[in-house]
């Protein structure tokens, strides 16, 4: 009798402490590789995440503006040949 007791109990312990009931975090950002250390400016108080999305922007809207950049001078200079 006190071993179904005890199976019953610690089978409800058990239970109760399930990983399903644990809230389940979102997906880390996975942002450009070169920023990654960005994210270390949390241990100071900060938010590293954010800091990180924004340059991550930045440079990505950087690296778009060079792309249309050289588009553009390629196409001016293959306009300019003969």
């Amino acid at each position: 009798m006190k071993t179904i007791i005890l199976l019953c109990a610690i089978t409800t312990i058990l239970a109760g402490c399930s990983s399903s009931s644990q809230p389940q975090g979102g997906e880390k950002y996975q942002g450009r590789e070169e920023t990654k250390k960005l994210e270390g400016a949390s241990a100071v108080g900060y938010d590293g995440t954010a800091i990180r999305k924004n340059v991550d922007n930045t440079l990505n809207k950087n690296d778009d503006r060079n792309q249309d950049l050289d588009e553009a001078m390629k196409s001016a200079s293959d306009g300019q040949k003969p």
